[in-house]
């Protein structure tokens, strides 16, 4: 007999679990009901559609990631011919990848915007299989209003808001089991006068209230319009399927702290001599994202 299993991360910049290698149980594919949010989001004046364009740097064949001493993560992605857009991305920890692999395929509608991603987690060793869709909704002027993730034990919905000019103004996303009630947290987005970066983030939840502030480099951000879902364990940091260029500095804040204090972290982004990304890191290399390696 078959047991199903999910990995399951806390992330705080999303405030809900993240894929990333820990087990909580579920079992196969099969639709619950979604919750709606019971009110309506802002709409654009213009469609921009940036978070289900698929794309990623296709000189970007894989990411390892290590941290925690000498803890691992891979990405490897694989492109449509002759474009920059995802037809696949793998994900497993590589001391692990002979009895698993996590394999999320993109199928695209006639627009060229995603449809679904469905994301297949087989493990050979112990036996268990997870299948999740993330299913894309449009309304009928073709505007990107949901993703949906469905799983036979859980599901997740991520609704988003917008600016007038296209861009993304907020998400509101939940992730819940069954027989669980609905309780959506939510990102608020403000960004620089000229749109290209996101420079604040407001993350509210049941609970939990934070701000986050970011700052940037001038040189390219390879993940802009790479996401799935807020659930989706990813190999970028801060707000980058939203914004131009890199994140450097991140100023934490908890809302709900009496003491009013600040957390501030540095990244660093190393490139070649033809100014290619080499890698990225937490200043003091707790996390260090490795670049086709």
């Amino acid at each position: 007999m078959k047991k199903t299993f999910t990995i399951l991360i806390l992330i705080t910049f999303f405030s809900c679990e993240k894929d990333d290698g820990f087990k909580s149980i579920e079992i196969d594919n099969s639709p619950l009901t979604h919750a709606e949010l019971g009110f309506e989001l802002d709409e654009p004046d213009i469609i921009l559609n940036e978070l289900s364009k698929g794309k990623l740097d296709k000189q970007i064949n894989s990411i390892l990631l290590v941290m925690y001493e000498n803890t691992y993560r891979k990405w490897e992605f694989e492109y449509i011919d002759n474009s920059d857009i995802l037809s696949k991305m793998i994900f497993y920890l590589p001391h692990y990848q002979g009895c698993e692999q996590n394999i999320y395929e993109f199928s695209y509608n006639e627009n060229n915007l995603i449809d679904k991603v469905i994301s297949t987690r087989e493990n050979v060793c112990n036996e268990y299989e997870v299948i999740k869709t993330y299913t894309f909704n449009y309304n009928d002027n073709g505007l990107l209003k949901s993703v949906f993730m469905d799983n036979e034990s859980f599901v997740e919905e991520n609704y988003f808001g917008y600016y007038p000019n296209g861009k993304i103004k907020e998400i509101y996303s939940d992730h819940r089991g069954r027989g669980v009630e609905p309780s959506f947290g939510v990102q608020k987005f403000t960004y620089n006068d000229s749109f290209t970066n996101v420079i604040e983030v407001e993350s509210i939840g049941a609970s939990t209230h934070y701000t986050y502030k970011y700052f940037y480099d001038n040189n390219t951000n390879p993940y802009k319009d790479f996401f799935i879902a807020s659930s989706v364990f990813m190999p970028f940091i801060g707000p980058a399927y939203l914004s131009e260029n890199n994140v450097i500095e991140m100023i934490e804040k908890n809302e709900n702290n009496i003491h009013n204090q600040e957390f501030s972290t540095e990244f660093i982004f190393n490139y070649s001599n033809s100014n290619s990304l080499i890698n990225y890191s937490y200043l003091d290399n707790e996390r260090v994202f490795n670049i086709n390696q």
